[in-house]
C-alpha cells in the first residue's frame, strides 16, 4: 500500500507527487507487486493500481498536513492484509502506522543548510526526523542522501536502500522553443539561498564580458518570501540586462532543447533531476561538484570546483567556444542520462518491498 495523498494535496505539483506518479506507474508494469493506492477521488491512477479511498477536509497546507498524519494510521489499516507493506514517501514522517513500513529520503537540507527561508523547516525536521529510524526500511534517492541520513538521522546502514529518481520519457531530443531569438544558456530551479543564483549571474557576467551573445534563461518559481531577495541579486549584476528570469515555465522541454548549455549551480541537492533532463535533451551540462549533483552529473557533463565562478565560467566558455567538444559532452550526457529509469528504480523499490513482506 502506497500513501498518494500528496497527488492531490498542496504537494500536488511538486516533486513528492511527480516520484509517487511515476513510480506507481513503473511499478504497475510489475507482475511481482500488488499495488494499493491511499488517495482521494481526484487522484488518477495508472491502470492496475487499487484505490483505497480517503476523504480530507483541509485546504490550507498546515492544517492539511496535520489531518493526514492523524488519521493516516487508521486508514492504513484499513482492509490492509497482514502480509502487506506501507510506503510513505512524505517528509513528515508519519507516525502509529503499522509495521513493516518503507520511508522515502528526498534529502535533509534543512538540518545541513543554515538558510532562513529554512528555518520552520528546519524546527519540523528536528521534531519529525527521528522518526525516520521507525521504518523497516529508507530507500533515498541517492547515495549521498542516505549517507546523510545515516550521519544526521542516525539510520541503520543495514535498512537504508538507493533507488536513483528517473527521467521522464519526455525529456527528449526535439525541436526547440520558437522564437527564443539570441542563444541562451539554462538555469532551472526555482529560487532559494542555496541555489546558486548568484554563483549563475556570475557567470553570466563573464560571458557578457568575454564577447558571447548569450542571455540566461532562468526557469523556476519565484516564492513571493523570496522575490525582493531575488529582484536585488539581480540588480546587482553587472549585465542585468541579459538574465532574465522567467518564473515558472510550462514547457521546459522545449526550453532545455533550445539552450546552448545548462548550469548547475545548487550548492546542496539530495538528487538534481534538471541537469539529467538536460542531457535527455541533448544540451550540455556544466555543474558545482557537491552533495548529490556529483553522482548524478558524473560521467555525464562537465564538473568543477564547488563555488569555483571562474573554473565555471572557463569550462562554459570553452565549451561554447569548442564545437567537438560541445558534440562529445552532448553524446556524454544523452547517454548519461539513459542509465536513469524509473524503471530501475521501481525494480529496487519492489525488490524492498518483497523482502519486508517475506
Amino acid at each position: 500500500m502506497m500513501d498518494a495523498e500528496p497527488l492531490t494535496s498542496v504537494a500536488a505539483g511538486g516533486g513528492i507527487a511527480s516520484y509517487i506518479r511515476n513510480l506507481l506507474q513503473s511499478l504497475a508494469g510489475r507482475d511481482d507487486v500488488a499495488l494499493t493506492a491511499l488517495c482521494t477521488a481526484g487522484a488518477v491512477l495508472p491502470e492496475g493500481v487499487a484505490r483505497m479511498p480517503i476523504s480530507r477536509v483541509g485546504r490550507r497546507g498546515r492544517v492539511q498536513v496535520i489531518e493526514h498524519a492523524v488519521r493516516l494510521p487508521v486508514e492504513a489499516r484499513r482492509g490492509r492484509p497482514a502480509s502487506s507493506v506501507f510506503h510513505t514517501a512524505s517528509f513528515h514522517a508519519p507516525f502509529g502506522v503499522r509495521a513493516p513500513k518503507v520511508q522515502t529520503l528526498f534529502d535533509v537540507i534543512p538540518l545541513v543548510f543554515d538558510a532562513p527561508d529554512l528555518a520552520r523547516l528546519r524546527a519540523r525536521w528536528k521534531r519529525f526526523g527521528p522518526r525516520y529510524r521507525d521504518a523497516a526500511a529508507v530507500v533515498a534517492i541517492s547515495r549521498h542522501a542516505a549517507n546523510e541520513g545515516i550521519r544526521l538521522l542516525g539510520l541503520d546502514p543495514a535498512r537504508v536502500h538507493v533507488a536513483h529518481l528517473g527521467v521522464d520519457g519526455s525529456f527528449c531530443v526535439g525541436a526547440a522553443a520558437e522564437d527564443e531569438g539570441a542563444p541562451y544558456v539554462l538555469v532551472v530551479s526555482e529560487y532559494s539561498a542555496r541555489k546558486g543564483f548568484a554563483e549563475a549571474f556570475a557567470v553570466m557576467d563573464e560571458l557578457v564580458e568575454a564577447g558571447f551573445p548569450h542571455r540566461l534563461v532562468v526557469a523556476g518559481r519565484i516564492h513571493p518570501w523570496g522575490r525582493a531577495e531575488l529582484e536585488a541579486l539581480h540588480a546587482s549584476a553587472r549585465h542585468p540586462e541579459r538574465i532574465e528570469l522567467r518564473g515558472f515555465v510550462p514547457d521546459l522541454v522545449a526550453l532545455y532543447r533550445g539552450a546552448s548549455a545548462f548550469l548547475m549551480t545548487s550548492r546542496y541537492e539530495g538528487f538534481g533531476l534538471p541537469p539529467l533532463e538536460a542531457m535527455a535533451c541533448g544540451v550540455p551540462v556544466v555543474a558545482f561538484s557537491n552533495s548529490a549533483v556529483t553522482e548524478v552529473v558524473e560521467g555525464g557533463g562537465l564538473l568543477v570546483p564547488d563555488g569555483d565562478v571562474k573554473a565555471m565560467s572557463d569550462a562554459t566558455r570553452q565549451l561554447l567556444n569548442t564545437p567537438s567538444l560541445w558534440a562529445e559532452q552532448r553524446q556524454r550526457g544523452l547517454a548519461h542520462a539513459r542509465g536513469f529509469t524509473w524503471a530501475r528504480s521501481a525494480a529496487v523499490h519492489a525488490e524492498v518491498y518483497r523482502s519486508l513482506a517475506a
